[in-house]
């Protein structure tokens, strides 16, 4: 998008994103449930109208699809471009999102972001979604590969989360063994509908596609889209005065892991040339990271540990994914190149 072509419509994914974070952040209305430990009130209204903006987003699909001749994305996809809209996204991104964060202690801002993907990919560069890794094709094959590869993951934690507070305080802490928080669990279909598919089709969709149209190889736009994607989750460190939380172990599990875990989304799309393996892993990995859990007060020893563990976990997982398509049937490849 160079100044010399610039029309006014190229500003509307910009004003839709604004307007819908605006509107969800003003008309709240405080009105929210009990929730987790992690997120200790879930406000109603903000799910509601991701609900219902969803709906209309699918509404409004068909009706340009109907009216509107849509095109294959082609070979000639410059880098710098690409570059420089992923600069000034991530820009448009960032206020609205950390004041969702600051104001309801969860991102809002995530249906939002799907309208300004869509809008950038349907109505300002006239391409069909289905360019972008969101079809229905192998569906089975992807969901399957998804829950395949939390299973594993989840199981690997597990192990860890018990074993590093035993290792830690002692065999005394399996007495407080339980079963994970069902209420953080219950924001998966959440996790699943809004944050998956918002942040998949940004950052595997659409940018990571693009940066590899362009000719990067698999490697260097999955680094370049997974470091993005680890400073889209700074806000989180962002304190209310402007102060920043860098207490070690928040900041390993809330950023510093958000690289390699989107490292492990790349590989599932390049795999799989579908998101729905991407999302499928994104909305469990968001909703439940461990079967058991060890109801200890947690110590900062235990807590570093475990975040690292993560880290070089998901590393694993990004090597074993080739693997893995391969055996429930995609392709026979098993090098990310």
């Amino acid at each position: 998008m160079n100044i010399k072509s610039f029309k006014w419509i190229d500003l509307l994914p910009t004003a839709s994103y604004f307007a819908l974070c605006a509107f969800i952040l003003l008309f709240d209305f405080n009105i929210y449930i009990e929730g987790s430990t992690e997120y200790p009130q879930f406000y109603i209204m903000p799910i509601l109208y991701s609900i219902i903006l969803l709906i209309v987003l699918i509404v409004i699909l068909k009706y340009v699809k109907s009216k509107k001749e849509l095109n294959p994305l082609g070979s000639e996809v410059k880098y710098s471009n690409t570059i420089h809209l992923f600069i000034v996204y991530m820009a448009v991104i960032w206020v609205p999102r950390q004041f969702m964060i600051w104001r309801f202690g969860i991102t809002y801002e995530k249906i939002p972001i799907l309208y300004l993907i869509v809008t950038q990919i349907v109505l300002i560069e006239g391409l069909m979604l289905t360019e972008f890794g969101l079809h229905r094709k192998n569906l089975l094959k992807n969901l399957l590969l998804g829950c395949l590869i939390a299973l594993i993951d989840i199981s690997i934690m597990t192990v860890f989360n018990i074993l590093i507070p035993v290792i830690v305080n002692g065999t005394g802490v399996l007495s407080n063994l339980g079963i994970f928080e069902i209420s953080q669990f219950i924001t998966f279909p959440w996790q699943l509908l809004a944050v998956g598919i918002s942040e998949e089709l940004f950052f595997r969709g659409y940018f990571f596609t693009k940066l590899r149209k362009s000719g990067a190889t698999f490697w260097h736009s999955a680094i370049l889209t997974s470091f993005v994607f680890m400073i889209f989750h700074v806000p989180w460190l962002i304190e209310m005065d402007f102060s920043i939380n860098l207490y070690l172990p928040y900041l390993i599990w809330r950023v510093i892991n958000t690289f390699p875990f989107g490292l492990v989304c790349c590989a599932l799309y390049e795999k799989t040339g579908s998101l729905t393996a991407s999302i499928v892993f994104h909305g469990f990995s968001n909703s439940l990271t461990t079967f058991l859990v060890v109801n200890i007060s947690p110590a900062f020893t235990s807590e570093l540990i475990i975040s690292i563990i993560t880290f070089f976990n998901l590393l694993f997982l990004v090597f074993l994914t080739p693997y893995l398509a391969k055996l429930v049937g995609f392709g026979k490849n098993n090098k990310l190149s």
